[in-house]
């Protein structure tokens, strides 16, 4: 009765210890399963990148004049007295028109021939003298509207066909008389000749000092400059 007893006592031992082991296990078990406090925290976020493009090279500025616009003249030192005679000049052919040549001074202008807008001249009588024909070729033969305030009566002047202007020149220039002037206007005639030599003309410009273009421009508000045959030619300065 014993033994058995014995042998039941031993039995139990095992199924306990069995027991007891299998709970070991899944306490640990347990603990290893169960989530830490770091799982639980958010991934990091990746570094944020630089996206920032690199700053763009400074663009220097662009000295040459946009298209379509006209540079300001540079002031000229010239004799400001009324011309008694023709200040020294040269003849030039105005901007590839045959047999149409102008008076060119190095004091009085045009300081710029450029693209069959010749300008530039002093704020002289004298100026006034030789930029009315430059302004008016420059206008009806060059096609320049800048060559005269903004008016209808200069866009009148515009000629409709270009060519078939510089083809047939009105007369050719000799001599001027300057009715008056000052620093802000002036008034001049010029006297051309026809281009067969039946005829002396002359042609009676209106003149505005333009302050921002720092030169002479041709006033044609009234219209185009008047015209009249003359017999007498006494009373004009000839371009000689």
């Amino acid at each position: 009765m014993a033994r058995t007893q014995k042998q039941s006592g031993g039995r139990s031992w095992i199924f306990w210890g069995a027991g007891l082991l299998i709970a070991v296990v899944v306490v640990v078990v347990g603990l290893l399963t169960i989530p830490t406090g770091s799982d639980d925290e958010p991934d990091e976020e990746p570094a944020a990148q630089n996206t920032d493009s690199p700053a763009p090279e400074p663009v220097e500025p662009d000295d040459e004049e946009p298209a379509g616009e006209v540079s300001q003249c540079e002031d000229m030192e010239a004799d400001s007295a009324f011309p008694t005679e023709a200040p020294e000049f040269e003849w030039e052919d105005f901007d590839g028109v045959e047999e149409f040549a102008l008076p060119v001074s190095e004091e009085h202008g045009p300081a710029v021939q450029e693209d069959g807008f010749w300008r530039c001249f002093s704020q002289t009588p004298a100026g006034a003298a030789f930029a009315a024909p430059h302004l008016y070729a420059s206008l009806t033969l060059g096609g320049h509207l800048d060559a005269a305030i903004d008016s209808p009566g200069a866009r009148a002047a515009m000629p409709d066909d270009l060519q078939q202007s510089r083809e047939n020149v009105a007369a050719l220039i000799r001599g001027f008389r300057i009715v008056d002037s000052s620093d802000e206007e002036a008034t001049v005639e010029m006297w051309g000749a026809a281009p067969d030599g039946s005829a002396d003309l002359v042609f009676v410009f209106d003149l505005v000092w333009d302050e921002e273009a720092n030169d002479w421009r041709l006033d044609l508000a009234g219209g185009e400059p008047s015209v009249e045959v003359i017999e007498n030619t006494s009373d004009y300065t000839e371009w000689r």
